[in-house]
């Protein structure tokens, strides 16, 4: 942008739509990240499935490993919040944040840091909302 107004009121009009626009853009990359490692765990389900099936029953197998990006049990519990994905994604239904323990979700979830939940839910609430059930907000200190 070589050719920027000189005067401080337009600037600071385009300085304030550029923040706005980092800000929308943020929220919208932690909700492709969270679609994105839910489609990892899918597939590395999906693909564990088949080869469970196409293996012969006489032969023992050892479980497949998980991708190296998986979380563990013990890190789904650490993080204390979890997010249930769209059923895809043009479906009006948000995605949903619940805590770790809720047994609402009716997918698979994904762990995800409390600053990722509870941004999500402050800042992008047309595609990202709270579980009714465990009601996370309260807990991230949002208000409900």
């Amino acid at each position: 942008m070589s050719a920027l107004p000189p005067d401080a009121p337009r600037l600071r009009a385009i300085l304030r739509h550029l923040e706005e626009q980092i800000a929308d853009n943020e929220t919208l990359g932690i909700y492709l990240h969270l679609q994105r490692d839910a489609v990892r765990a899918a597939l590395a389900r999906a693909e564990r499935k088949t080869a469970h099936r196409s293996q012969r029953p006489s032969r023992p197998r050892r479980p497949a490993p998980p991708p190296a990006d998986a979380p563990d049990r013990g890190e789904l519990r650490a993080t204390g919040y979890v997010i249930e994905p769209k059923r895809h994604p043009k479906h009006p239904k948000p995605a949903l944040i619940h805590l770790a323990d809720c047994t609402a979700p009716q997918r698979d979830t994904m762990p995800v840091a409390r600053d990722q939940a509870r941004l999500g839910l402050v800042k992008d609430a047309e595609h990202i909302a709270a579980c009714e059930v465990c009601a996370p907000g309260t807990s991230l200190g949002i208000e409900d």
